[in-house]
């Protein structure tokens, strides 16, 4: 049977279609600077060419007014997968930076998270090797688990009856206190009927189910996530006074998502995706060992890549506990940046925050200090298409150098060779004009490559500290004057 599906694959984020795969009408930014997720970020040129940004995932295909991209030749629905056109794993990834210790801070930064999932849309037909939104939709829940059992965990008022010795508690239940008592000859007890408040409710015991649901997802995914068992750990005993009970899709027909329960409408939706087993399959035919159908995500690539060679280096530097480098801390622009305008009313054309992805600080003397800095960018190419980018990306790294008075700057690049003997180094020195005749010392400048050889990330990280400091090693460089 012919799938109702139309896959288009072959595009990698980055890239241009050159091939033409995605059809004419598909809903797209006008420039690479307002691509968004909703539409896998996706953008055109001046030609009307489409193009891919540095998102990847699956998703539909929709027109200006939203509705799916109907292939006129197959009548089939157009569905999109984008993958990475670096040697790069999204899934890796994802585990390293989710066990980071910034993790938090990370995605309570401008950035967000470092993925979305649509729940409300119709899943997509794939491979059965792909992993999909499902897996997210957990990882997702148990997040929103946390935030929930933090601060919004909603008690209602309910009814309990006892049997008193000696008290009334609020009303007297005459029948019941006639048949057992007063018939017993217990006249000392009182069977009363009162109120209490309570975290039994419907809405908590769907999340409870739910919760364990996508633990048991999570955990059959393999991925060692240990932030999330720490966060499941948390909620479980949050809503241990929460029934476990089976859900129905009835269920969700009777929770009440308005006013101040408004705040659980995020986790009942996710909480719907994981517990029915993805309602939307009703649309399509059954599943198979080739097919399997997934919830619709997209994944930042540039924010994932980013805070993954960050957690990368953290996760070297630890290891090392002689080391007297350090990262310095992960900064939020409107909370604790490096370096801020005094104005307090943003009329200074300048820019009035910084934030270096990479400052790497010598905490060997009584007093810390700057001693390299780099910017991590998901892009490595010198074509005039990204022109304007690499002067601004240029003009970011060379200012950090200054700011910092640091002799030592580079930008950190994903790489597209899987196999390669190690990862890739060029290093160059700065020339300084005479108009900087006040300070004499030698300024460099290098590039970094990464990928995912597993036995890359030590290196790499070794490699980076090894020119930091600026010591003769087997790589070749050269110790500081």
């Amino acid at each position: 049977m012919r799938s109702e599906v139309k896959i288009i694959k072959g595009l990698k984020d980055w890239s241009p279609d050159a091939a033409g795969l995605i059809p004419k009408g598909v809903s797209a930014a006008r420039k690479m600077d307002g691509a968004v997720p909703e539409e896998m970020g996706l953008y055109t040129d001046e030609k009307g060419n489409y193009h891919t940004s540095g998102t990847v995932g699956v998703g539909w295909l929709r027109d200006e007014h939203g509705k799916i991209i109907i292939d006129p030749v197959t009548n089939q629905k157009c569905a999109l997968i984008i993958i990475p056109r670096y040697a790069l794993n999204p899934w890796d990834m994802l585990i390293k930076v989710m066990n980071d210790p910034e993790y938090e801070l990370y995605v309570s930064g401008l950035n967000g998270d470092f993925f979305k999932i649509y729940t409300d849309q119709e899943l997509i037909p794939v491979n059965s090797t792909e992993k999909g939104g499902e897996l997210l939709a957990a990882i997702s829940l148990v997040k929103e688990c946390e935030r929930m059992c933090k601060k919004y965990l909603h008690r209602s008022i309910d009814f309990k009856e006892e049997n008193f010795n000696g008290k009334v508690v609020g009303n007297i239940q005459v029948s019941k206190h006639i048949k057992s008592n007063i018939t017993q000859g217990r006249e000392d007890r009182i069977f009363c009927r009162y109120p209490v408040f309570t975290v039994d409710t419907l809405e908590n015991r769907i999340m409870k189910a739910a919760l364990k649901k996508a633990h048991t997802v999570i955990r059959r995914s393999g991925l060692p996530l240990k932030s999330l068992g720490r966060i499941y750990s948390f909620c479980e005993n949050s809503l241990k006074d929460v029934r476990t009970v089976k859900i129905s899709r009835s269920d969700f027909g009777k929770v009440n998502v308005t006013g101040f329960n408004s705040v659980y409408k995020k986790i009942i939706e996710l909480a719907k995706t994981i517990l029915t087993e993805n309602i939307s399959n009703d649309l399509f035919a059954k599943e198979t060992e080739e097919i399997k159908y997934i919830i619709p995500y997209t994944i930042n690539m540039e924010s994932l890549f980013e805070f993954y060679v960050r957690a990368t280096i953290r996760e070297y530097l630890k290891s090392q506990v002689e080391s007297n480098v350090i990262l310095d801390e992960y900064r939020i622009p409107k909370k604790n940046p490096l370096f801020t305008l005094k104005d307090p009313e943003h009329h200074a054309y300048l820019m009035n925050n910084y934030v270096p992805d990479i400052a790497l600080i010598d905490n060997s003397g009584e007093k810390k200090r700057y001693i390299a800095v780099f910017d991590v960018k998901y892009q490595n190419s010198t074509s005039k298409v990204y022109k304007d980018t690499q002067r601004h990306n240029s003009h970011q790294l060379l200012f950090y150098m200054l700011l910092l008075n640091v002799r030592r700057c580079g930008f950190i690049f994903p790489s597209d060779k899987k196999n390669a003997d190690l990862p890739g180094l060029n290093m160059f020195e700065l020339n300084i004009q005479s108009g900087d005749a006040m300070d004499s010392s030698v300024r460099e400048y290098t590039q970094w490559m990464v990928d995912m050889n597993q036995d890359h990330h030590e290196k790499f990280a070794e490699r980076i500290m090894a020119y930091v400091r600026g010591m003769q090693n087997n790589s070749g460089f050269v110790s500081e004057d």
